[in-house]
């Protein structure tokens, strides 16, 4: 059958959310009776304000809530006993290792302040009338929310921030490897910033470049002006405990170039912690003009030969040789993206998106979601 527009009908809201939101929908009376609000678009009477007759002179763009989640088993909700603003992750219990995460959040383990697992806040078990599609028992692991470790919208300003993240970053992997913990994913989209003292005016989850109004750009502060800022290591599914000497198979991580990695001949799990931790410092060389002076670190961590490649440690010992060599003024220094304008440079923050750009995004979503559309209706013919 022939794709149909997007229904501008709010008794079709359906039509408007994508199909993974459905579900959130589906779980949103769950979690309100556990006391956890999703924002109004998730909420099952919701009606875009965007198709009101007496909003049809305004854009979709114009609101919050046009804005979706586009990681299915992540969505953003506020605690409403505290307010604090938090991320729901949809796992499955036999898969995705919830145990090594409690396991890390116990008392015991967070007296270690090497310790950057991130913290888990509740886990929320998923009854088996929750609607949702699921062969395994599934539940909502409830975690604060937190913002990218590299995002243009929120660029690094001065050396000793990224010295500052590199070492709370190497400490971490450091610590697990001392619990015989190899994570396998300690890759650049696995460490996350902790936005508390760096973004007052907070953002939007779907849009971390925005305030949450969806529109604003966010207001934020030199990283070295709030120090010190927690940096945190999120998403532990490839994550086991290894007794020393014993290696591991198969293909992990966001980084797929690791020299050693195979299907069949065993590595060592701990050195592919170290190469992918490796390739994050190397991100910030090529990324930023002014740390040069950081190539040592990510050639050495990410050594062809992982047993020349140095251990977590030793990975920790060079960095802190580095800094020791480094004078006030280098420490100071300023740095800048590669891609950045010198007249970008000589402002603090990227220019607001202009109402144009913000059409422009609204009719690219239009176009997405009527192709998800015409995906469904023919994957599911009447």
């Amino acid at each position: 059958m022939p794709p149909q527009p997007i229904s501008q009908d709010t008794d079709e809201d359906d039509s408007i959310l994508l199909p993974w939101e459905v579900d959130w929908v589906k779980l949103q009376p769950f979690l309100k009776k556990n006391g956890y609000k999703l924002r109004p678009r998730y909420h099952p009477n919701w009606k875009p304000p965007w198709t009101r007759f007496w909003n049809l002179n305004k854009d979709m763009s114009d609101y919050s809530d046009w804005l979706w989640t586009s990681v299915p088993k992540l969505i953003d909700a506020v605690r409403v006993r505290d307010g604090a603003k938090v991320v729901l992750k949809r796992v499955v219990l036999a898969e995705d290792n919830v145990e090594i995460l409690q396991f890390l959040n116990t008392p015991k383990m967070r007296e270690d302040s090497r310790n950057n697992t991130v913290p888990l806040l509740d886990v929320l078990l998923l009854p088996n009338d929750s609607g949702l599609e699921t062969s395994s028992p599934s539940a909502l692991l409830v975690m604060p929310m937190l913002f990218p470790l590299m995002s243009d919208s929120l660029p690094y300003r001065h050396v000793k921030e990224v010295l500052e993240l590199l070492e709370q970053l190497i400490q971490g992997i450091q610590f697990l490897h001392e619990h015989h913990i190899a994570h396998r994913d300690a890759c650049c989209g696995n460490f996350l910033m902790d936005p508390t003292n760096v973004i007052p005016s907070s953002f939007h989850h779907a849009a971390n470049y925005c305030q949450p109004d969806g529109k604003t750009r966010i207001i934020y502060r030199d990283r070295c002006a709030v120090a010190p800022v927690k940096y945190y290591l999120i998403d532990f599914e490839t994550a086991r405990f290894f007794a020393p000497g014993t290696g591991c198979v198969g293909y992990y991580g966001q980084v797929k170039y690791v020299p050693e990695m195979s299907g069949t001949i065993p590595y060592d799990p701990f050195k592919l912690d170290v190469f992918q931790l490796g390739d994050v410092v190397d991100r910030f060389v090529q990324e930023y003009e002014g740390l040069d002076f950081l190539s040592p670190l990510a050639e050495s961590m990410r050594y062809f030969d992982p047993e020349l490649r140095p251990t977590a440690t030793e990975s920790l010992s060079i960095l802190r040789q580095i800094i020791a060599s480094l004078d006030y003024a280098c420490l100071s220094g300023d740095i800048w993206l590669r891609k950045t304008t010198a007249e970008e440079r000589g402002r603090k923050s990227p220019p607001p998106q202009s109402r144009a750009t913000r059409r422009l995004i609204s009719f690219i979503e239009w176009w997405i979601r009527l192709i998800m559309l015409f995906q469904k209706r023919t994957s599911n013919p009447v």
